[in-house]
């Protein structure tokens, strides 16, 4: 059997009843670290559900997931996931693999930045596609989808919620700072323009601005953080960033 566990988007304080009680007879306890920036600690995850945890790289959930998908035909198999388990797609091609197989599965949902955002005050059904703004060396492809979503977005009035590419395996995170210098190069955003910055939700470290452009520039922000770029506001949404 495979557990896919979400951690939510605090630290291993984030774990839930359900998920201490499935570990509880794993025979094998994984964590990706690599698709999202994680608050926890796993030495501390480990006292707490009192079993080791191994750390699976990029390359063993998708090019080796084979091996996991093997194990877990005899022996119970949990794998940990920052926020939630089925956000990023190379989970959900796991639970693809084990009914390939004929493998039982179960899903631990748990928070995650797609629903955290709405504590702006930003209703969540008025956010079109979500993107990723790409750090300089990713490929042309990726830029112009990019571009092309937030500007689709932008059309129709909608909020554009912009992760920041991390490459957790090699050390590389994209700064705020040179996300919001991509959306002014690509003509994306105008300096006079209000966006909203959102960093370490879950955590004492919390923030959320709403600030024009050039004013976000100057300030510092903590990772893991997210740009929404407003469409048309509500008017109770509008109250809410107000009070920031």
């Amino acid at each position: 059997m495979l557990v896919l566990a979400g951690l939510g988007i605090s630290d291993e304080k984030g774990l839930t009843l359900e998920e201490l009680e499935e570990v509880k007879n794993a025979d094998y306890v994984f964590i990706e670290l690599y698709t999202s920036i994680w608050s926890g600690s796993v030495e501390i995850l480990e006292k707490i559900i009192e079993k080791k945890v191994h750390i699976l790289k990029r390359k063993d959930l998708e090019e080796d997931v084979s091996k996991i998908v093997d194990l877990a035909k005899n022996k119970k198999v949990v794998i940990f996931v920052p926020g939630d388990p089925l956000v990023a797609t190379t989970h959900s091609s796991i639970i693809l693999e084990c009914m390939k197989n004929g493998i039982d599965y179960k899903i631990l949902h748990n928070s995650s930045i797609f629903s955290a955002i709405c504590e702006t005050g930003l209703h969540i059904y008025k956010f079109g596609q979500a993107v990723t703004i790409p750090m300089k060396e990713k490929t042309s492809t990726l830029l112009l989808s990019t571009i092309n979503a937030i500007l689709e977005n932008k059309k129709r009035g909608l909020h554009t919620l912009c992760l920041l590419d991390i490459d957790v395996e090699n050390n590389k995170f994209l700064k705020v700072e040179e996300a919001v210098k991509f959306l002014l190069e690509n003509n994306l955003v105008e300096k006079e323009e209000k966006i909203i910055v959102v960093s370490s939700l879950g955590t004492k470290n919390r923030k959320i601005v709403w600030r024009e452009v050039r004013d976000v520039l100057s300030l510092n922000f903590d990772l893991p953080a997210v740009i929404i770029i407003p469409g048309k506001l509500h008017f109770s949404e509008k109250e809410m960033l107000e009070k920031l």
